[in-house]
């Protein structure tokens, strides 16, 4: 939350400067220094800004990197072990490619703990998503099939269609 006066009463911004900056160089200036001294200021805060903004850009794009190996490795059904092989991998192209974006890569956590919480937040995001638009629906149809995976460990696959109000097909 960012806090910001909207008008500064002038008792308090003199008060201020004779108090904290009587004996600085500031009364020697002339006006133009001074605004040149507040322009250099300005742009060494925005600086100090945006160093914070890139530091969570990168955050944000580790996080959202964090989810496409989980969301793969579950739209292909493959186990969760094979998240270390992903990163091996992707480090090494890293190596090769851009090795000065390393770092960047490394902070990507693809832990246990990390892929299965991923895992299971894109499936409440796909069950939230699914039961929206089945409150849309006017009319559905449902259709189901059962079969074995590999292991011999049954698999339900349903299948939903539905029509809104305006007869569009969901």
């Amino acid at each position: 939350m960012k806090l910001a006066v909207a008008v500064f009463k002038e008792y308090n911004i003199s008060r201020h400067f004779t108090s904290k900056h009587k004996n600085s160089n500031y009364e020697a200036m002339s006006e133009y220094e001074r605004k040149q001294n507040v322009e250099s200021l300005c742009k060494k805060l925005s600086g100090r800004q945006n160093f914070f903004k890139e530091v969570n850009t990168m955050q944000e794009a580790a996080t959202h990197a964090s989810y496409i190996v989980p969301y793969n490795i579950a739209k292909i059904n493959k186990a969760l072990s094979d998240r270390e092989f992903v990163k091996q991998c992707t480090l090494q192209v890293c190596d090769v490619l851009c090795p000065y974006k390393k770092n960047n890569f490394q902070t990507v956590s693809l832990s246990q703990k990390t892929v299965t919480s991923r895992i299971e937040a894109i499936d409440k995001n796909l069950k939230s998503q699914l039961e929206s638009k089945i409150g849309q629906f006017k009319f559905c149809s449902i259709a189901m099939d059962e079969s074995t995976d590999i292991n011999d460990t049954a698999q339900l696959v349903l299948f939903i269609r539905g029509v809104d109000e305006n007869f569009k097909i969901i």
